[in-house]
């Protein structure tokens, strides 16, 4: 099966550019990464004062973040944007398109180490050297994973679960293959981007030496300790530059959200919540939390030995990981708030060992019927999640009416560049795509983000808001998903009982259009099944000299 694999591969990245494409703006979780990384690559990071510049200083946040995410991303970008004005094109002055280029880097960041649990897991399947269809497992985890949602419409957000994401899959690889300075790593990842992975990385410590006795508890907590103080060390350098105070962020994100409970202000939910709703929610429909039972029954670094000294060192290493996402899930179902990012590490092993249970199945599928027709059903299932992964990633670009705002006003501001203008963003507007790679860097326009309540907007020339102004110019309304709905297909439905021309036609123009390279008539029909709603509006000042005539529809 390892024929497949670039093959396979090519899809990840695919699925994973059709969600950045569709949705290139970026929602409010995301805002402190995406203004960090526009700031680092505008201004700089040195003098220091340059940093005074930094969004951060206007719009700090209830907590800190770390910056060293953001310094990353900026790294790899550096060198893309000086190869791309080598050949004239500058991206500095294509913002809206730098953005997407940040955003793709750590989208393939997500994907590559995706990938690199796969390639571990085959590494370490003793069966495969005996077997005729090698690297079974990998090809089944490559076709789950993109049979899904969320892992991929956010592996190019940043988030910062995402931004840890890539650190913390090649941490779970390293202890996949038996390596346990992966535990380095997830403790480090934990102290400088989510304290929740350094919880993780403890539950697996303990699991792996107390509940198999595939390691030693010691060793275990003194790579896990290794990994804080060098993680702590690097954070508290790092971040106290740009924040201007000796601090560590995600300690105090921990102290503020978990131990003094602010978290809750954000809402509260049961304990069972990941497991009814969030779990359920996010394998849709869960053929893959069906699968990880027949995954349990054997393990695929098995080599028949049972002396420890000379066994492999991988062994157990996928159920440890299975049983230890499970106690992390049910640990942290004791934080009041409860959001799906917050387990997103287990979303990789959980499809691991959904691929291993599908293995199982598929390599008896010559024995019996039963194991045939399972298979099939299986298969239909997966396709049927592919389908419903792609309808919520068309939904969900529906999100970000603020950011389809603001590259409408940029278009007004362009044509009216001999005047100085003044441009209002209002908190709904900036919270749905608004960020500062959407602005236009030029002296002659500025842009407001205060969030004051008495703010006189009689001193700009245009305002972005999801308020109803009076007396200003309404120039544009922008919509906001607001429901699905079949009417249209009902309709087709109908007609087709009263004509059986009805489906033939349409499919017929959907193919036509395929042909001549346009996909027309399959959006007309895909929107029609979304119901959208009034939501960020652009106002012209009245008493502003602002040319609208040349306007993009």
């Amino acid at each position: 099966m390892y024929r497949f694999n670039k093959i396979l591969d090519a899809c990840l990245v695919a699925l994973m550019s059709y969600h950045l494409v569709i949705s290139p703006y970026t929602k409010v979780e995301e805002s402190f990464n995406i203004q960090a990384i526009h700031d680092i690559l505008n201004y700089g990071v040195f003098p220091s004062d340059v940093i005074e510049n930094y969004d951060h200083k206007s719009f700090p946040g209830v907590v800190p973040r770390t910056f060293i995410g953001s310094l990353l991303i900026s790294l790899i970008a550096k060198p893309i944007i000086f190869i791309t004005s080598f050949f004239g094109y500058d991206l500095l002055t294509n913002q809206d398109q730098l953005q997407l280029i940040v955003r793709a880097i750590l989208g393939l960041a997500n994907i590559s180490m995706l990938i690199r649990l796969r390639d571990s897991l085959n590494k370490i399947t003793f069966r495969d050297k005996k077997s005729a269809t090698k690297g079974l497992i990998g090809f089944w985890y490559s076709i789950l994973l993109l049979s899904q949602f969320h892992i991929f419409y956010y592996s190019s957000r940043t988030l910062p679960n995402f931004i840890a994401l890539p650190f913390v899959n090649y941490s779970l690889s390293l202890l996949l293959e038996g390596n346990i300075a992966g535990f380095t790593w997830l403790a480090m990842v934990g102290v400088i981007f989510r304290s929740e992975v350094g919880l993780f990385g403890g539950i697996i410590a303990i699991v792996s030496s107390l509940g198999f006795g595939e390691s030693n508890i010691f060793t275990n907590l003194l790579f896990l300790f290794a990994g804080t103080v060098f993680g702590s060390i690097t954070s508290v350098v790092i971040d106290s530059y740009f924040w201007g105070r000796v601090l560590v962020p995600e300690i105090d994100s921990f102290i503020f959200n978990v131990i003094n409970g602010n978290s809750q202000d954000w809402g509260t939910e049961p304990w069972g919540a990941y497991f009814k709703k969030y779990l359920p929610q996010i394998f849709r429909p869960p053929i893959i939390l069906a699968l990880t039972g027949p995954g349990l029954i054997s393990d695929p670094a098995d080599d028949g030995i049972e002396d420890t000294k000379i066994r492999h060192p991988a062994r157990n290493s996928l159920r440890i990981l299975f049983i230890s996402s499970i106690i992390f899930v049910a640990l942290m179902s004791f934080q009041p708030h409860k959001e799906w990012r917050f387990i997103v590490y287990t979303i990789p092993i959980f499809t691991l060992q959904a691929a291993n249970g599908m293995a199982n199945i598929t390599m008896k599928r010559s024995l019996s019927f039963s194991n045939k027709l399972l298979t099939v059903i299986i298969s239909f299932l997966v396709l049927l999640s592919c389908v419903l992964s792609l309808q919520m990633g068309y939904v969900s670009s529906f999100n970000y009416p603020g950011g389809h705002a603001l590259a409408y006003t940029n278009d007004i501001i362009r044509n009216n560049h001999n005047n100085a203008l003044n441009v209002h963003i209002d908190v709904p507007a900036c919270m749905t795509g608004v960020t500062k790679f959407g602005e236009i860097h030029e002296p002659w326009v500025s842009y407001d983000k205060s969030e004051n309540d008495d703010l006189n907007l009689s001193q700009f020339d245009l305002v972005i808001t999801k308020d109803k102004l009076e007396n200003w110019r309404l120039l544009r309304t922008f919509k906001v998903f607001h429901k699905i709905t079949f009417d249209t297909i009902y309709k087709l439905l109908v007609s087709h009982k009263l004509d059986k021309s009805t489906f033939p036609t349409l499919i017929s123009m959907i193919f036509q259009d395929f042909i001549h390279g346009s996909t027309e008539t399959f959006k007309n029909l895909l929107k029609s099944t979304i119901m959208l709603e009034d939501y960020i509006n652009v106002y012209a000042n009245r008493n502003s000299s602002i040319d609208v005539n040349s306007l993009r529809n």
